[in-house]
């Protein structure tokens, strides 16, 4: 694992850009179509996304039982469950306040990586960057839109547990640092999707419902961009930089709705958006600050903690 370069940050960027437009089309597709269908649909096209990549990269699949049990985690706990939850829970919640409860997950990373992980300890930085994050998800969204906590309860549990997944998740996809990340990906989606099609295919049947197409191209979006390109980046920037600092582009996601809305909608943002930006991204390069610390060169160590996709991570294992 290496320090978080320009690379690292434009890639946590346009992982923010692609999970930030997520909303917006998972509101389309549950217009259309019930919560269950589009999360199973998203994954089986992010599923078929990167099998096709797989093969033209000619990239192996993982080996060994810790991998294969960390997919099958990853798949449950930041995929299937997740997706279901989100879009459920949007049902009934306004995107404002999903934001808040996503926010969740940068600080329960954190906080996990602090016990369960040798290298991703709890710094004054981190502490800093999640604070400085939460403010600017809560200055960006309004702080009167707290005022909905509490109200349909349900539904908002559903995207804090979503978070809570996610966070888990992460930390969990540690393990396949050394594994071939197309092929890992590929797999993380299939075990998803095979999770919630059987359950979408008895309980929602889509032969059952009015062919909409908004409703059709919103799933196709969300596979292919939110769902498989960004599993794909998931995986290379959590061997590259850690769980800990990928988990804060949930902070970026709103900001980056702001963002695309101005160049694509032409919508002007208000001063208050502009501010919580920088707030945001300064607590994201807080984040990264080692306050208090010399660093220090160990040859042995550095070679150890080289990700796949460096020098010594071997050709397969960057596919």
């Amino acid at each position: 694992m290496t320090r978080p370069g320009i690379r690292e940050f434009a890639l946590l960027f346009l992982l923010a850009l692609m999970w930030g437009s997520s909303f917006t089309f998972i509101k389309i597709g549950v217009d259309a179509y019930s919560p269950l269908m589009v999360a199973a649909g998203r994954l089986a096209v992010g599923a078929l996304v990167l099998w096709g990549f797989a093969l033209m990269r000619k990239s192996a699949l993982p080996k060994g039982r810790r991998a294969w049990v960390s997919i099958f985690f990853i798949a449950l706990l930041g995929n299937a469950a997740p997706f279901f939850l989100i879009s459920y829970g949007e049902t009934h919640i306004d995107a404002g306040l999903a934001a808040i409860l996503m926010s969740v997950v940068p600080l329960t990373t954190v906080v996990l990586a602090h016990f369960v992980t040798d290298d991703e300890k709890l710094s004054t930085g981190k502490a800093l960057g999640v604070l400085l994050g939460t403010v600017g998800v809560i200055v960006l969204v309004g702080p009167e839109t707290l005022s909905g906590l509490g109200g349909g309860l349900f539904y908002q549990l559903a995207v804090l547990i979503a978070a809570v997944c996610y966070a888990i998740a992460s930390l969990v996809a540690r393990n396949l640092r050394n594994q071939p990340r197309v092929g890992s990906s590929a797999m993380i989606l299939t075990f998803a999707a095979g999770m919630l099609a059987p359950f979408s295919l008895i309980v929602d049947p889509p032969w059952q419902m009015a062919w909409d197409m908004d409703g059709f191209l919103s799933i196709l979006y969300l596979g292919i961009f939110p769902t498989g390109i960004a599993m794909f980046l998931i995986l290379y920037l959590i061997a590259r930089a850690g769980a800990s600092f990928v988990v804060f582009n949930n902070y970026l996601v709103p900001a980056v709705g702001v963002v695309v809305s101005f160049f694509v909608l032409q919508e002007i943002p208000q001063p208050t958006s502009v501010i919580a930006l920088g707030i945001i991204l300064a607590g994201i390069a807080v984040s990264q600050v080692r306050f208090g610390r010399k660093r220090a060169i160990h040859n042995g160590d550095d070679k150890a903690d080289r990700g796949p996709g460096t020098p010594t991570g071997g050709a397969d294992k960057a596919k």
